[in-house]
């Protein structure tokens, strides 16, 4: 079976009741894992890589030496090439630079980070209620609170036009998920540090907000939806 997006997952949300909507939960629970061939190539790239590198640099160093670089670098390209394509993505990218500049990523980052955890490919499908829904951490990193063993984790969402609260909340809880799955055996799960950072906007969902109730959690609830359609 192949995996769910939580993207698909807003995407389910977002249709209207009735046979549209229960054909495209019919097609996430049927389709067929993609085969890749071992030669094929990513021609296009990420349209989001400048932007999202940036910052995934800035906060893992926790220091705000990587985007006034990349800016420049970003406006000289910019200059540079002919293709309006191109230009119109140097500057969405150059918009999201911009805006990190003030979006303070310090203040979402332990001071004393121990070590940054490798996630492998495997790790990134959750089975919830028997469906793979994928998620892609950004940064996993430890460190240590009170004499305990920690750990949390961010992921960077680039998406043209970013997303609402309640759906950036899907993307924070499904990172908790990730936390518990795989580490929850040997470290203490830091729920203050479990972020989910819609890049396009320069908004964040704290893991915290989830449990107050101030943002809904609707993972399980649109799996349990999917299934029953």
């Amino acid at each position: 079976m192949e995996k769910i997006t939580i993207k698909e997952l807003i995407d389910f949300r977002g249709r209207p009741s009735g046979k549209l909507k229960n054909n495209f939960a019919f097609k996430l629970k049927t389709r067929k894992p993609k085969e890749k061939l071992e030669d094929a190539k990513d021609s296009g790239g990420n349209y989001w890589a400048i932007s999202t590198s940036s910052i995934y640099n800035t906060f893992k160093s926790g220091k705000d030496e990587y985007y006034d670089v990349k800016i420049d670098d970003v406006i000289s390209r910019q200059a540079n090439t002919d293709s309006e394509k191109d230009k119109v993505m140097y500057q969405r990218n150059l918009d999201i630079l911009n805006n990190f500049k003030e979006f303070d990523l310090h203040l979402l980052r332990p001071l004393d980070i121990t070590n940054f955890e490798t996630v492998h490919k495997e790790q990134k499908i959750i089975l919830i209620n028997s469906l793979p829904i994928y998620i892609n951490p950004s940064l996993v990193f430890c460190f240590e609170r009170n004499g305990k063993k920690e750990i949390g984790a961010i992921a960077l969402i680039p998406q043209l036009g970013g997303y609402q609260k309640s759906q950036l909340g899907m993307f924070c809880e499904m990172l908790y998920k990730f936390l518990h799955k795989h580490y929850s055996s040997e470290f203490q799960i830091a729920e203050d540090f479990c972020i989910a950072i819609d890049t396009y906007n320069a908004q964040k969902i704290i893991y915290l907000e989830l449990l107050t109730g101030k943002i809904p959690r609707l993972v399980d609830l649109t799996v349990e939806e999917i299934k029953s359609s």
